[in-house]
C-alpha cells in the first residue's frame, strides 16, 4: 500500500512539474501590480492581448505557451500577463497603447516602466515566436527600423529584416509601403525575380492602372513557368480587381456629367479595355460589362440596348445588380415602343431569377417603362 502511495506521489509531482514548465502568466491583473512586480524583479513585461472569441489566441494559450521552451524563455526575462481586451482590466490596454492592438492575438513587449519596445501578432510556433521576440530585444524593433528606413536605408538585408518584423506585427500598410519602395528601385521586370515577387505578391496585383498590374497580366505564362504563381488563384485575383475597376467607372458615371470627368472615365475605360483583351479567366465578363459602360459614357442608349440584348443572351452580362442598372438607364433614355416592351420583358425575366430584395427594383423598371408606353 505504501509503495502504491509513493508511486502516486511521484506521479503527482511529475504532473505538477510538467504543468509548471510553461510560461506563467498573471491573469487580468491590475496594471499597477504588474508594473510593481516588473520593477521589483527587474524584468521586462510581456503582455498577451486576447479575446474570448479569438481562435489563434486559444491556440497560443493551449498549445504554445505551455511548452517548456516558452516557459524557459519568457519566465526568465519577463513578467508575463494576459488580458482579455474586451473587458475588465483589459479595456485599459488598448487605451494605453492606441493603435498598437489591431489584431488578435497581439503580444506587447514593454520595459519595466511600461514603455513599448516591440510587438508580435498572430499565432506562431514556439521557435518562431521566440525568434520574433528576440529580434525586438536585440534592438531590431519596427520602431527603430522605421526611423532607419525613413532615413533612406534600402539595403537588401535591412529591408528583409524590417519586412519580417512588419509581417510579424501585422503592420500591413507599412509592409506594403516598404516593399513597394524597395521594389521600385528596380525595373518592372524584377517581378520575375523570386525574392522580389515574394515581397510584393500580396498586394501588387490590386491596382489595375499600375504598370506592375499590366506587367503581371502580360507575363503570366513566364511567371507560371518559373513557379512563382498559382495561376488559377492569381487570375481570380486579377479578374476580381479589374471587375471592381469597371464597376467603379460605372458608378462614377452615375454621379457626374461634367465633360472633363466623363473624358477621364472614358480614358480609364479605354485602358481597362486594352487589359481585358488578354486571355485571363473572368476577363470576358468584365469586358462585356465595360462595353456597356462605354456606351453609357457616350450617351448612346440605342447602341447600349443592342449590345445589352446580345451580351445578356450570351450569358456574358449576368450580374443581377448590373442588369437592373442597365435596364433602368435604358428605360429612362429609350423612346422606341418595341424596345421599351422588350425591356419590360427582360425586367420580368430578371425578377424571376433575382433575390427578394431585387423584386421592387424590377417592379419599378416595369412601371417606368409602361408609363412611357401609355
Amino acid at each position: 500500500m505504501k509503495r502504491i502511495i509513493f508511486i502516486l506521489f511521484i506521479a503527482f509531482l511529475s504532473l505538477t512539474g510538467f504543468a509548471q514548465t510553461g510560461a506563467r502568466f498573471m491573469d487580468n491583473s491590475p496594471w499597477k501590480e504588474v508594473l510593481k512586480r516588473a520593477k521589483r524583479e527587474n524584468k521586462m513585461i510581456f503582455v498577451d492581448c486576447y479575446t474570448s472569441w479569438c481562435g489563434p489566441c486559444k491556440q497560443l494559450a493551449k498549445q504554445i505557451f505551455p511548452q517548456e521552451k516558452m516557459g524557459e524563455y519568457l519566465n526568465a526575462r519577463f513578467v508575463n500577463v494576459k488580458y482579455d481586451v474586451e473587458k475588465g482590466e483589459g479595456l485599459a490596454i488598448e487605451k494605453m497603447y492606441p493603435g498598437e492592438v489591431k489584431v488578435y492575438p497581439t503580444m506587447l513587449i514593454l520595459n519595466a516602466k511600461g514603455e513599448l519596445l516591440h510587438k508580435v501578432t498572430g499565432m506562431h510556433p514556439a521557435d518562431e515566436l521566440i525568434a520574433a521576440i528576440e529580434e525586438g530585444l536585440q534592438g531590431n524593433t519596427i520602431y527603430v527600423l522605421e526611423k532607419e528606413f525613413e532615413k533612406g536605408n534600402r539595403e537588401k538585408e535591412f529591408v528583409l529584416k524590417y519586412l519580417y518584423l512588419l509581417k510579424a506585427s501585422s503592420e500591413r500598410k507599412q509592409y506594403e509601403k516598404v516593399a513597394r519602395a524597395y521594389a521600385s528601385q528596380f525595373p518592372v521586370d524584377s517581378l520575375l525575380n523570386k525574392e522580389i515577387w515574394s515581397m510584393v505578391n500580396k498586394f501588387i496585383a490590386k491596382y489595375p492602372y499600375d504598370k506592375e498590374f499590366r506587367f503581371i497580366i502580360e507575363h503570366l505564362d513566364e511567371m507560371e513557368a518559373k513557379g512563382l504563381i498559382d495561376r488559377y488563384a492569381l487570375e481570380s485575383e486579377l479578374s476580381g480587381e479589374i471587375g471592381f475597376a469597371v464597376n467603379s467607372i460605372y458608378l462614377l458615371s452615375n454621379q457626374t456629367h461634367s465633360e472633363d470627368s466623363v473624358a477621364l472615365l472614358q480614358k480609364q475605360a479605354d485602358y481597362l479595355r486594352m487589359l481585358l483583351q488578354k486571355p485571363v479567366k473572368g476577363f470576358p465578363e468584365s469586358l462585356a460589362e465595360l462595353s456597356l459602360v462605354k456606351c453609357k459614357l457616350a450617351g448612346d442608349a440605342d447602341r447600349l440596348y443592342d449590345r445589352f440584348c446580345v451580351l445578356t443572351e450570351c450569358g456574358l452580362v449576368n450580374r443581377d445588380v448590373f442588369q437592373s442598372s442597365m435596364l433602368q438607364y435604358l428605360v429612362q433614355r429609350l423612346n422606341d415602343a418595341e424596345r421599351l416592351r422588350h425591356c419590360v420583358e427582360l425586367a420580368r425575366q430578371l425578377k424571376t431569377t433575382s433575390p427578394g430584395w431585387m423584386q421592387s427594383i424590377c417592379n419599378d423598371i416595369i412601371e417606368s417603362a409602361n408609363n412611357k408606353l401609355k
